[in-house]
């Protein structure tokens, strides 16, 4: 099995007025297998983005980082060493959660294509077709090459970035809430879309999104964070299906579902900020129906059904 990912007791963290390191992701082991499509699922604030950002080597230089990060096999960051050069932006890419913002307002589609291709060697004729075959890919007709950004919709906005991100021939690629801004039926479309992408071109794809469901539709495998951490991670469906944290769970529980009747429910507490978040116990405590004393000491990585969970007291399956 190869991966795409693999990192090992991995933090990011800033440095607040008084020097101290607030890190808002926190001894992350994650490994995501080469040619898969992996969701990494929580809150806003729950240090998803971050994590984004360090897989793609696009972390801001003020950032503090800890532990090692692998990318194709490659370390490309140990401690405060990093190593992206001929990764980032070739065998990684990044597709920002507001499409808008990347792309460059004041020239047409064809030529941010172009500035991408021809650093690839692509003379012009070969470029503009290899373009206009990548806006077929994701949906969109050729003729949007002649398009500036704000003559497009957000979708149209959208499917652009990632026809961006596949233009420079990324093996792997960091969606950040792709679906975020969409209506339902476009949210579908997407999803088709990576699914067809990673199928076509052999992309490893990672989604950061905030909906466990949707995620459970695309994606093989889940990794749910929360305060910075990997507290659960599994296949889609054993996470969907028979979650064993109990964040997992009360994540599932608000979520709405179309054509079910059941009492829309709120997960207690607010998410602690990096500034309170105490490492010797669980991260959830403060918002654990299930806590009691042992929780004051932190949880170890379990196997529960083949996933890994981080809790003390892994829930059962429920039964109808």
């Amino acid at each position: 099995m190869v991966l795409a990912v693999r990192s090992v007791g991995f933090r990011v963290g800033y440095l607040n007025e008084e020097n101290k390191v607030l890190w808002v992701v926190r001894n992350i082991d994650l490994s995501v297998e080469e040619g898969s499509i992996h969701c990494i699922v929580g809150e806003s604030g729950c240090g998803k983005t971050t994590l984004g950002l360090a897989i793609t080597g696009i972390l801001p230089p003020y950032a503090v980082t800890r532990g090692e990060l692998y990318i194709f096999g490659k370390l490309v960051l140990k401690d405060d060493s990093w190593r992206y050069e001929g990764v980032r932006g070739r065998v990684t890419a990044y597709i920002p959660q507001n499409p808008g913002s990347s792309l460059n307002p004041f020239i047409k589609i064809w030529r941010q294509f172009w500035n991408v291709l021809k650093e690839r060697g692509y003379n012009e004729v070969d470029a503009k077709n290899y373009a206009a075959e990548i806006l077929k890919t994701v949906g969109l007709n050729p003729s949007v090459l002649d398009y500036y950004p704000n003559e497009l919709s957000g979708g149209m906005q959208q499917r652009v970035a990632i026809g961006l991100s596949l233009a420079t021939g990324a093996k792997l690629i960091v969606a950040d809430e792709p679906t975020s801004n969409v209506d339902a039926h476009l949210k579908l479309h997407l999803m088709r879309v990576f699914k067809e992408i990673r199928d076509s071109y052999k992309t490893t794809i990672i989604i950061i999104t905030h909906d466990i469901l949707l995620a459970g539709k695309i994606c093989d495998r889940i990794s749910v964070m929360y305060a910075g951490e990997i507290l659960e991670e599994g296949g889609a469906l054993s996470i969907l299906e028979n979650p064993s944290h109990p964040y997992t769970r009360l994540l599932l529980n608000v979520v709405p579902v179309l054509g079910v009747k059941k009492p829309l429910r709120s997960i207690p507490g607010e998410p602690p900020s990096a500034l309170y978040i105490e490492d010797a116990r669980c991260s959830f405590y403060d918002r654990c129906p299930f806590r009691d004393s042992t929780c004051l000491i932190k949880p170890p990585i379990i196997e529960v059904d083949g996933k890994r969970v981080k809790c003390w007291k892994p829930l059962a399956k429920e039964t109808a």
